[in-house]
């Protein structure tokens, strides 16, 4: 590799967090530096001119180092981060919620002392309950804003990148909790109308078996 290049882009690292991330970014920037370096001179252009392109398509790194760090404080979110993650604890509030719901009217009958099963009555409820997490966890994987880049640098590049990385993971998120919201509404359906508790259970598997397929097909999405 280009030493004059590697020194640089070295240089520009030196006030990086010391994460994980900020080494495989440099990493990252390396190779791809290297990369467009090699190109330019197998098209004719001097060492020196290739030198000073790459390096002005590197744009400006510093940008990146607030996001590099492997903890983000609070007070460093943006508006919309901190919308998301509102929503998020919400959410798992009022799955939480559904929960306590259900087994509050499963043990009703033993508290009122009655022979009526108030189970269903709770699952039917829980459900209910779990729709408006289910539905708002959907709607934050929908908001997410699309980062446009303003030049055509790496660093933009990056920026982009990782924009789309979090709505495929805030997507992914909603996924999940509407395939497990459904198993279990599935599972409890089917278990108090056949009463078949032996073999209801393999619903789960079915769940876990849905998730890996799930989890594949994003990941063929990450590596398009």
């Amino acid at each position: 590799m280009n030493s004059k290049m590697r020194n640089h882009i070295e240089a520009l690292f030196e006030k990086a967090p010391k994460t994980r991330k900020a080494f495989e970014l440099k990493e990252e920037l390396l190779a791809n530096s290297e990369e467009r370096y090699q190109d330019l001179i197998s098209n004719g252009v001097t060492p020196e001119d290739a030198y000073k392109n790459v390096i002005s398509s590197i744009g400006n790194v510093s940008e990146l180092f607030q996001d590099l760090s492997d903890t983000e404080p609070a007070i460093n979110l943006g508006v919309h981060q901190k919308k998301v993650a509102i929503i998020k604890t919400i959410s798992i509030g009022l799955y939480i919620l559904g929960v306590v719901v259900f087994f509050s009217f499963a043990l009703l009958g033993d508290i009122l002392h009655t022979n009526i099963d108030f189970s269903l009555l709770g699952l039917i409820l829980m459900l209910f309950i779990d729709i408006i997490p289910t539905c708002l966890l959907v709607y934050i994987a929908n908001i997410s804003p699309k980062y446009s880049k303003a030049e055509d640098t790496i660093v933009e590049e990056f920026k982009e990148w990782k924009s789309d990385s979090m709505k495929l993971k805030s997507v992914k998120q909603a996924t999940y909790s509407v395939l497990w919201t459904l198993t279990v509404f599935l599972y409890f359906l089917i278990s108090f109308i056949t009463f078949a508790w032996y073999a209801t259970w393999m619903i789960f598997l079915i769940a876990i078996c849905a998730q890996a397929i799930i989890e594949l097909c994003f990941r063929m999405k990450e590596l398009k």
